[in-house]
């Protein structure tokens, strides 16, 4: 396999083909193409361990995959379910592959069920384990390149992310010529919330029905996010501490990109997947889905290019203004 995609994708095949899983909430296409560029132009080679990869549709897209227009997460969701309404598994409500990854991952873990049930369908990974993200049930170096996604959801699990722990145990199963890439939040980003702050401003207030609607829209995001930010030099320090030396550091996503992202058609959610629910048994998806898609596509890519393209950056500088960081590194001396 070689060390680098021969031809990356450009950032508006990444969008469209995001955009068609994430149509009700088409900024969170935004940031995961912003992230997908980047990682789509380092190098990767097998074998491949992803590390917090949830269902797979991030890796599956990044690497060349695609879905049929028709499908997306919005027919797997759960709307009564409080907190994540994405964390479910029907079977028989798959996502139907029109073109598959480029590549394949040998190992991929997860810590929930319901992740690695769908991550199985993407055809994406030769193996997939349930499993905290430390202590990582692998042998020592056993793989060339390993790939940190940012975890969700352990909050729910009752752990919080250790970041000093989970690179040491990358340390252990990398090999000696091996590549951690991986992507993390700048410290910033709890300045770059809306629903968490007006929940806090409404509950000063004594507006206590707004209060709890804005901190439902919140769905923990802020406390959970907001706890794994570090400065670049802070990250580049915490991979030198686990015996990494950073090669390559890139920032993608500005504080509007976030904010929009924050709130979008988050209160409209709900009643937008009942009536894609509608829509499916009506027939008429498709078509609606087409022109939601290509309609929204150009203005999209005029927000990407304005307020979430990455650029590379330097972890020592004092004015980094992206909400995500996207790293390479290798290992150093342990």
């Amino acid at each position: 396999m070689a060390s680098r995609t021969n031809s990356p994708p450009s950032a508006l095949s990444l969008l469209r083909r995001y955009l068609q899983v994430y149509w009700l909430k088409p900024f969170d296409a935004v940031n995961d193409t912003a992230n997908a560029w980047v990682l789509s132009r380092l190098p990767w080679q097998e074998p491949i361990l992803e590390v917090g990869g949830g269902d797979g549709v991030f890796s599956f897209i990044l690497h060349g995959g695609e879905f049929v227009l028709t499908d997306d997460r919005y027919d797997q969701s759960d709307p009564g379910r409080p907190g994540d309404i994405f964390d479910v598994y029907r079977k028989g409500s798959s996502l139907t592959i029109k073109r598959e990854a480029g590549r394949a991952f040998d190992v991929g873990i997860d810590l929930k069920w319901s992740h690695v049930l769908k991550a199985r369908e993407t055809g994406l990974y030769r193996s997939l384990v349930v499993s905290a993200p430390e202590p990582l049930p692998f042998a020592a170096q056993s793989f060339k390149t390993v790939f940190l996604y940012i975890p969700h959801g352990l909050r729910k699990k009752d752990r919080v992310l250790d970041y000093e722990r989970i690179l040491k145990e990358i340390r252990r199963v990398i090999l000696p010529d091996g590549t951690l890439l991986m992507t993390a939040v700048n410290r910033d980003i709890h300045k770059y919330f809306i629903c968490y702050p007006l929940h806090r401003f409404c509950e000063r207030r004594g507006w206590l029905r707004l209060s709890a609607y804005f901190k439902k829209l919140d769905a923990g995001r802020y406390a959970e996010i907001s706890g794994l930010g570090r400065t670049g030099r802070e990250w580049t320090k915490l991979l030198e501490d686990a015996g990494f030396s950073l090669v390559e550091s890139w920032t993608q996503v500005r504080p509007l990109a976030w904010r929009v992202y924050d709130f979008q058609t988050r209160p409209l959610l709900k009643a937008l997947i009942h009536w894609n629910w509608f829509l499916k048994r009506g027939g008429l998806k498709t078509a609606v889905k087409a022109v939601c898609v290509y309609a929204s596509l150009l203005p999209l890519v005029l927000f990407y290019q304005a307020f979430a393209r990455p650029k590379p950056v330097s972890p020592e500088s004092e004015n980094v203004s992206g909400v995500f960081f996207s790293f390479r590194a290798v290992p150093g001396q342990a």
